[in-house]
């Protein structure tokens, strides 16, 4: 698809209003704008951990620069794909009972990232403290901002369902990017932080 924008302003949303891909005119407090916003939002984090990841002045080393280009800018296509979608008034092609997610490549190359990370650290029986790398640190924000995503994508297909694999799409990539900054943190042999709740040693 061949996307040609040609103008900055055209003063036509200073009411609050916008048009989705198709023309329907909905409040730009709206769901639908709130879903591609977010899905814009992580985009943009996910482009700070890459250039984090593979820049000359902070990457950590030549494979974690390479595998973060590869996969980051894969995700981020499928996050344009996913938001040009959510900018559509148009109802899903796909129902959400036949949809099987073993079956979508979009999801399984994530899960198949996850299985390749999770053979190089252990279980942890608490949950991560963000901090101990910087890079781990940008990590864990996208993926928080990430299940923000989620929960609004949850919330707009209760009222109007959406395309099934965004979800599942969602879903796996907050997971993939926990899996990532636990593969850093293991491949740099980093200290992991843990808090197990109160009145317990919070240590890696």
């Amino acid at each position: 698809m061949s996307i040609h924008i040609h103008r900055i302003y055209t003063r036509a949303g200073d009411g609050g209003l916008t048009a989705l891909a198709g023309g329907v005119q909905v409040s730009k407090s709206s769901l639908e704008v709130e879903s591609y916003g977010e899905s814009d939002e992580l985009i943009s984090f996910l482009g700070v951990v890459r250039a984090y990841a593979t820049d000359p002045r902070t990457r950590p080393n030549a494979k974690i620069a390479a595998e973060t280009d590869e996969i980051f800018r894969k995700i981020q296509n499928i996050l344009y794909e996913a938001g040009a979608l959510l900018a559509s008034a148009k109802s899903p092609t796909t129902d959400a009972a036949s949809y099987d997610a073993t079956a979508d490549v979009r999801v399984t190359f994530l899960e198949n990232r996850i299985d390749r990370y999770r053979e190089m650290f252990d279980a942890i029986d608490g949950f991560t403290i963000p901090g101990d790398c910087m890079l781990g640190a940008h990590a864990h924000v996208a993926r928080t901002v990430c299940r923000r995503w989620e929960r609004v994508l949850v919330r707009r297909n209760e009222l109007s369902p959406i395309e099934p694999w965004v979800l599942a799409f969602a879903n796996r990539l907050s997971d993939y990017l926990f899996a990532y900054t636990r593969w850093i943190t293991a491949h740099l042999s980093t200290h992991e932080e843990l808090w197990r709740g109160s009145g317990k040693k919070n240590e890696g």
